[in-house]
């Protein structure tokens, strides 16, 4: 059940079925104002009191209130929307998205600022599920939604036609997850998005030679689309099974990835791997990512175990989880094919929640 506090008494909760009445007030207010500024966002039929239960039945209808009364309602929705197939190949990829219908705003509580509001909370509910994608319309005659959309960092990608020939505007952005510090320099981590497709295939066809000595995938990504593809498929998998992946960045430069590996939720163990652009290499940077991401996983996560493995000749990897105080438990013979067509032994490191990590 979603229910966030937000500053002063107000609270971003799911519309119930007591709401409809103030609900639909709102509604009607909003469908007064844009008569009379000649805009034809909705209409006499458009959205409906039977709309409006509908919304609330099948819990997407939202509301930012201020004890008993509603300040905002909107419609939050993780479903297709048909309408945007129109432009499907508009889009900037085929993953799962938010959208926000019938977003109204109580006159009393008009030039606050409650419309974004609501929008920023969207979005954050949308990155609970691990959806990074946000696509939206408006009424070409909508100035307000329009400055909105401008001030969030949404880019237009076409136009779509409703039933009754209605001609709106689409947009899209992504939401970008929150970074963490993992307190080593000015070092942080993020959840993957679609977006970093690009900075990534840029850093592998930069440095191709030298990744690809002991990250046979490189030779996998031979254009940015290769990359998108890769990503896409990540994050299609439901976020509860997802394997999460997290980019290291400084300041805005992507130096690096560290991913979750080889889930088994039954036995609460997992596997993690990771790699650098050169640049970054043997200042520490991968060593504080892994103690920051084992800490984060034990604390946070039903993780009892989590393993790495390492090409044996691979000096510089072995060396991370060795100076964390992982326990070297054997070597996995041949257990990965090289870009060269050669096998390699793998060295299997552990560290359990009741160890010590250094």
């Amino acid at each position: 059940m979603i229910n966030t506090p937000l500053e002063g008494n107000f609270w971003f909760r799911r519309a119930v079925e007591k709401d409809k009445t103030a609900i639909w007030e709102i509604i009607k207010q909003a469908k007064a104002q844009m008569k009379s500024l000649g805009s034809k966002q909705w209409n006499n039929d458009y959205p409906s009191l039977a709309i409006i239960e509908k919304d609330i039945k099948n819990c997407e209808g939202m509301v930012i209130s201020d004890g008993d009364s509603i300040v905002v309602y909107g419609v939050l929705s993780f479903e297709e929307e048909h309408t945007y197939e129109q432009i499907k190949n508009k889009w900037s990829n085929h993953l799962p998205y938010l959208t926000v219908h019938r977003l109204a705003v109580n006159d009393k509580y008009k030039r606050r600022g409650f419309a974004l509001k609501f929008m920023e909370q969207a979005q954050k509910e949308a990155l609970k599920q691990g959806v990074t994608n946000f696509r939206i319309d408006t009424n070409y005659d909508n100035d307000y939604m329009l400055r909105i959309f401008g001030k969030m960092g949404f880019k237009y990608v076409g136009e779509v036609t409703y039933r009754g020939g209605q001609v709106r505007k689409a947009f899209e952005k992504t939401i970008k997850p929150e970074s963490s510090f993992i307190g080593f320099g000015d070092f942080t981590l993020r959840e993957l998005i679609f977006d970093d497709a690009v900075s990534i295939f840029h850093g592998i066809n930069k440095y191709r030679e030298d990744m690809r000595q002991w990250l046979p995938f490189v030779d996998n990504i031979q254009k940015l689309s290769d990359e998108q593809a890769v990503i896409e498929k990540f994050l299609m998998v439901s976020y509860p099974i997802r394997n999460l992946t997290f980019v290291i960045e400084q300041g805005d430069d992507l130096c690096g990835m560290i991913g979750i590996a080889n889930s088994d939720f039954i036995n609460d163990r997992i596997e993690i791997g990771y790699w650098l652009f050169p640049p970054y290499r043997g200042k520490g940077v991968m060593t504080n990512t892994v103690r920051y991401l084992c800490k984060w996983l034990f604390n946070s996560r039903p993780v009892n175990r989590i393993q790495i493995k390492c090409s044996k000749d691979n000096t510089a990897s072995n060396a991370v989880p060795l100076r964390l105080g992982f326990q070297y438990e054997g070597t996995e013979r041949e257990g990965q094919l090289l870009a060269s067509g050669k096998y390699t032994d793998l060295n299997v490191y552990s560290l359990l929640k009741t160890d010590a990590i250094k």
